[in-house]
Formats: structure tokens, sequence, C-alpha cells
């Protein structure tokens, strides 16, 4: 049998096509990459105003001055059950 031998030359507008792509590609995303570090898309900032008016709220009375417990009224401590053998 004889050898066959097939030899194909790419076209030359062909030649590169797919690394203009990704070349398009690497950029887009150093775009969008600078834009959140440099640019402010990491971080927030708000202008925003909030003002909170029921009307008719009663603030409570301030606590006197006088001391005492923290919390209110302390229940008068207990013996601790003792265990019967």
């Amino acid at each position: 049998m004889a050898d066959v031998q097939i030899q194909q030359t790419p076209d030359a507008g062909s030649s590169g096509s797919g690394a203009w792509v990704w070349g398009l590609i690497v950029l887009i995303l150093l775009g969008v990459i600078a834009w959140f570090v440099f640019g402010g898309g990491l971080h927030r900032t708000t202008t925003a105003k909030v003002d909170i008016n029921v009307p008719g709220a009663v603030s409570p009375p301030a606590p006197s001055s006088s001391g005492g417990t923290a919390g209110g009224s302390v229940p008068p401590a207990t013996s601790s059950p003792t265990k019967k053998p």
C-alpha cells in the first residue's frame, strides 16, 4: 500500500482568533476586579438618614440614683436541700 500524507495549512485570517477572545476576557476580568478594589465596589457608603419618630410614644422614666440592685428585687437566699441517706 501507498503511504498517504495529508498536510493542511491554516488560513492566514483564522490563526490566533481564539487568542484575542481570551485576551479580551482577561482584560474585562481585570477591569472588574480593579473596579471592586479601587472604585468602591467592596465597601458601601450610604447617605440615608433613618429617623424613627413615633407619635404618642412615651419614654420610660429615668431610674433613681439612690442605688440598689441591678435587676430589681432579689429573693432571699435559701439553703440548699440536703440528701438523706
